[in-house]
């Protein structure tokens, strides 16, 4: 299963994050409140944004196994294991969706 992109318009601008920079910041903001460190989530908001623009499928189980080993070969010096930046690619794939185009770019 292929996952679905929602249409970016002006409309989209004023109800997400105008730069995935910022959304990656103001996440980390809300989750360190777990004791997440900025050098173990940063690679997390990292990969999600390169296999966002690699259009990665998900939603099955075999793509759920490539994405968790690429994850360890990436991972570069995160402590984090899968499970723990699973739902962090996850919610940074859905901002990635609705963020107008201009604003998804690698500083």
């Amino acid at each position: 299963m292929r996952r679905g992109r929602l249409n970016r318009s002006k409309h989209d601008a004023g109800e997400v994050a105008q730069d995935f920079v910022q959304y990656s910041l103001d996440d980390y903001a809300r989750r360190r409140r777990g004791a997440q460190r900025w050098r173990d989530l940063q690679p997390a908001y990292a990969f999600a944004l390169v296999t966002h623009a690699a259009d990665w499928p998900r939603g099955n189980a075999d793509t759920e196994v490539e994405l968790a080993e690429h994850w360890e070969q990436s991972r570069g010096e995160s402590r984090l294991r899968w499970e723990q930046v699973r739902g962090v690619i996850e919610d940074a794939w859905l901002a990635l969706d609705r963020m107008p185009i201009a604003a998804v770019h690698v500083r």
